[in-house]
């Protein structure tokens, strides 16, 4: 019995900014494509030649590079902030 009562009176850990790190580089991996690709798309929109024979699909083809580009800099950029995050916490724990 008293190895319950020790492991239920145990101190819980306190959340950490490390703890925030994963999170937020996952979000920003997914927002920074979605605002793009939402940028990219608002702009073709208000493009005239955007949809006419003229255009030859060239706004498509931008939409789609733009987005796929913007993938690798939001996973780029949440890891930055996962790892920045993760450094911030250990040096706050010292």
């Amino acid at each position: 019995m008293s190895d319950e009562q020790d492991r239920s009176s145990a101190p819980t850990a306190k959340a950490s900014l490390s703890g925030i790190g994963c999170p937020a580089g996952i979000a920003t991996a997914i927002v920074v494509p979605v605002f793009v690709f939402v940028a990219i798309l608002i702009a073709n929109a208000n493009n005239p030649n955007c949809g006419t024979p003229a255009d030859g699909g060239g706004c498509e083809t931008g939409l789609a590079s733009g987005t796929v580009a913007a993938v690798f800099f939001g996973l780029v950029l949440g890891a930055s902030i996962a790892v920045a995050a993760a450094i911030a916490g250990r040096i706050k724990r010292r």
